[in-house]
Parts: C-alpha cells; structure tokens; sequence
C-alpha cells in the first residue's frame, strides 16, 4: 500500500500568486509540488475523512476489548490496559510505544487506529468502553497499575540541582535515595533490642 493518495487529474486550472516569507519557500515548493502532480499524503487523506477514522478507531477499541476480556492475564492483555490506561490520562500512567512491537499487528494496528482518532480531541477513550470507566478501572486494579510517581515542583528543582552538582546519572541517585529512605523505615520498624 502506497504511502500518497493519488486524486484524479482536473482539467479545471487556476491561476495563484502568493507572497510568503522566504525561508517557507521550499515548504512551498514541495506543497505546489504534491498538489498539481495531484498527490496527498496518507494522513492527510484521512483527515479528510473524519468518519472513516471514527468507524476505524470504534472498531478497534472494540477489538481491544475483546482481547483484553478474552485473553485475561497475558502480555498482550497487560498491555492493551496500558495502551488504554496512558491514552486515558498519560501523564499519571505513561504508556511506551515500543510496547505495541510486542503485540500482535492486528492489535498494534488497532491501537495506532484509535491514536489516530484520540489525536482529534473529539471524545475521552473511557466514554467509548462498553461499560464506560468501570471496566478500564478494573482492568487497571487487575493488573496492578498504579499512577506514576513524580516529584513535587520544589523536590524536581533541588533533585535537578542534585544531578549538576554531583555529576552523578539521574537514575542511580534516585535509586540510591529510595534505598536511604527504604533502609530508614525498615530500621524504625525493626523491634528494638
């Protein structure tokens, strides 16, 4: 499949002149370009539909939770929640997009199907579950997904200041922090002797 939808030739033509700042002048070129050879790009073929990029990303949640439901407890079910809990709220449950190299293409490509549809800002994913949020927060409870830490505004400054001033890698330093914290509970916990 080719990558650019070819529009059928128009014997109508008109005549443009334009005045555009010169460093756009090749964005420039290369659009007049695409346009009288009567060439788009995929995406922009889709745009044009809104209601083929609708019916595609239904179909796929559909698909979506159908895996999920018939397959409980696999990889491939883990992380369709995932897909579905960081499109939900990406900041609280961050979702990695090399994780859909490890499902199955049909399910990677419904998932990037109803990326294409939540990119328009039309609806929040949960309002098109089957049974609305209850079933993704279920699924999330059932696969243990918790929000993502993250440090206060003030704690993000000092723990960056941190990092310059030792020179130390981000991830070891916090590591090491938690392990202090974790140690200094475990010895307050501990019965004394």
């Amino acid at each position: 499949m080719s990558n650019v939808t070819r529009l059928p030739p128009s014997k109508k033509k008109v005549h443009v002149e334009a005045d555009i700042p010169a460093s756009q002048l090749d964005e420039f070129s290369r659009t007049v370009a695409a346009l009288t050879a009567g060439e788009r790009p995929r995406m922009d073929a889709l745009a044009r539909d809104e209601g083929e990029i609708v019916q595609r990303a239904l179909e796929g949640l559909r698909r979506i939770e159908e895996s999920i439901e018939d397959h409980p407890g696999t990889g491939q079910a883990r992380r369709l929640v995932r897909f579905l809990a960081g499109v939900y709220n990406g900041s609280d449950y961050p979702f990695d997009l090399t994780e859909l190299r490890a499902l199955d293409t049909e399910l990677a490509n419904v998932c990037l199907d109803y990326l294409n549809y939540d990119r328009l800002g039309k609806r929040e994913v949960h309002k098109h579950l089957s049974n609305g949020d209850r079933d993704l927060h279920r699924w999330m409870e059932r696969y243990g997904l918790e929000p993502e830490l993250r440090l206060g505004e003030r704690q993000e400054k000092a723990f960056a200041e941190l990092v310059e001033k030792t020179g130390r890698d981000r991830d070891e330093l916090l590591n090491e922090a938690v392990a202090d914290l974790l140690d200094k509970h475990r010895r307050k916990a501990a019965p004394k002797r």
